[in-house]
């Protein structure tokens, strides 16, 4: 069985010195930090992803949102997507690199068209109800249950996804999980992402057992 994935989104609310400070301690424990800052500008962002290279967060760590040229131009791990972007091949033709490639989906058709244009991952949710989208219909575990049944590649949870909820999500089917303010805006991020880890783990060992058990 695969690792459980745990990917941080920044929830664009920090200063990049605050951003840093966080990132710097939990960026051994987690499989992504991804930069979401869609309220600033792009030459502000860049330079952000400069900040945090300086202060040591490895490029294999970071995921950058939006930005194909700039995951490109820094030697970042990954870079991820909006369901809005256009065909995925024109994108990886147009920027060579060995980045790590997602993109965020809302239905089942949506991920197994962005599989077969040759995603490494699929974002899927929200799962929950939660504060970032306020009067929207959350898409539960039923549906995360049927996107993760079509297609081959990870399915990654997001949205109101607490430690307490990891096992639900993964058992539907989710290949890991991401998560913003239950990270960013904790009171002690290390120990938030260290309860998360638990969990991953947990039910990673739980599918080991029975898999040797068939």
């Amino acid at each position: 069985m695969s690792e459980r994935e745990l990917h941080v989104i920044s929830n664009g609310k920090l200063a990049w010195k605050e951003m840093a400070a966080i990132a710097i301690q939990i960026h051994p424990y987690v499989t992504a930090i991804h930069i979401r800052e869609k309220n600033k500008p792009m030459d502000e962002v860049f330079m952000g992803v400069q900040y945090l290279l300086e202060q040591g967060i490895p490029a294999q760590t970071l995921c950058i949102n939006g930005y194909p040229w700039m995951a490109t131009a820094a030697g970042l791990g990954g870079l991820h997507l909006p369901e809005s972007f256009p065909q995925l091949l024109t994108i990886k033709e147009s920027y060579q690199s060995a980045h790590r490639t997602g993109v965020s989906v809302h239905s089942t058709e949506e991920a197994v068209k962005r599989e077969s244009e040759g995603a490494d991952y699929v974002l899927y949710g929200h799962i929950f109800a939660t504060g970032s989208k306020l009067g929207v219909e959350p898409r539960g575990l039923e549906q995360l249950g049927n996107v993760s049944r079509q297609v081959t590649i990870p399915v990654i949870a997001i949205g109101g996804i607490t430690p307490a909820r990891v096992r639900s999500v993964l058992v539907a089917g989710a290949s890991g999980i991401a998560v913003m303010s239950g990270i960013w805006e904790a009171d002690d991020p290390v120990e938030s992402v260290k309860a998360y880890i638990r969990e991953l783990q947990q039910e990673k060992t739980r599918g080991e057992r029975l898999e040797a058990y068939e």
